[in-house]
């Protein structure tokens, strides 16, 4: 489904990403885990074109792409299939939840009032928020809040889900519900790739983990077998400073 091969991305003179390999399928809950500063978040953004890679390829959706010099037209075609969940929510203050996620049904895919009024209906339903639909964002919770995100990210039936550290800016007894919904996704087949440092998450509910520092992925796996059964010895350090606390 997705496939990144040698991304390369440098902020002023600080080479952040170097020389990325990854690849997904269809169905994949990857969890993205690793020390702070590590590029985790860089190489999210930079598969959703936050960001532009200096270097590297990407293939999606069966085209290929050369990321130092893709165009406009062919970005905006990748995001229309993608989805982007960011750790501070980025809701619309001054409109209401409903309006939050019909706004870009209508003004950027140009898709009528009442067809989309149905579709934020249905996408606020399946994070459990279908009762707050005039509330605005500082009427709510921050959990709250990140449901509707998803919300957003689900109305425009992405093929991949990107989430950016989703539950960081939430206070701790707000984290389950956000990452019950995700789960919840995850059960229904949704592709994901999810930046996180909820480790007991990544353990239950996705089924590959990538482990990044300084970088570069220092380890990829299965699930199973990365937690059960490290290969480098970073990542066994890394592991156990979490078993330990």
């Amino acid at each position: 489904m997705l496939k990144v091969r040698n991304l390369h991305k440098t902020f002023n003179d600080t080479q952040v990403l170097k020389g990325i390999d990854l690849d997904v399928d269809k169905g994949d809950v990857i969890a993205v885990i690793g020390p702070s500063g590590s590029g985790k978040t860089t190489l999210l953004r930079c598969l959703n074109f936050l960001e532009k890679a200096e270097e590297g390829s990407l293939e999606f959706d069966n085209k290929s792409y050369n990321l130092s010099e893709i165009s406009k037209k062919d970005i905006l075609a990748i995001r229309q299939k993608t989805g982007f969940v960011f750790q501070n929510f980025n809701l619309f203050r001054n409109k209401n939840v409903l309006k939050n996620v019909t706004e870009g049904l209508t003004t950027v895919r140009k898709i009528k009032k009442e067809e989309a009024y149905g579709i934020a209906l249905a996408v606020l339903k399946k994070v459990g928020m279908e009762n707050r639909l005039d509330s605005y964002p500082y009427q709510i919770s921050g959990g709250q809040q990140q449901r509707v995100a998803i919300a957003r990210a689900l109305a425009t039936n992405p093929q991949i889900i990107y989430f950016d550290e989703p539950t960081s800016a939430l206070d701790p007894e707000l984290i389950g519900e956000v990452l019950a919904v995700i789960k919840k996704l995850a059960d229904e087949g949704m592709t994901m790739i999810v930046v996180t440092h909820e480790l007991n998450f990544a353990k239950n509910v996705s089924n590959k983990v990538i482990f990044m520092e300084d970088g570069k992925i220092v380890e990829s796996n299965s699930t199973k077998e990365f937690f059960e059964n490290p290969k480098m010895e970073r990542t066994r350090e890394f592991l156990n400073t979490f078993t330990n606390k």
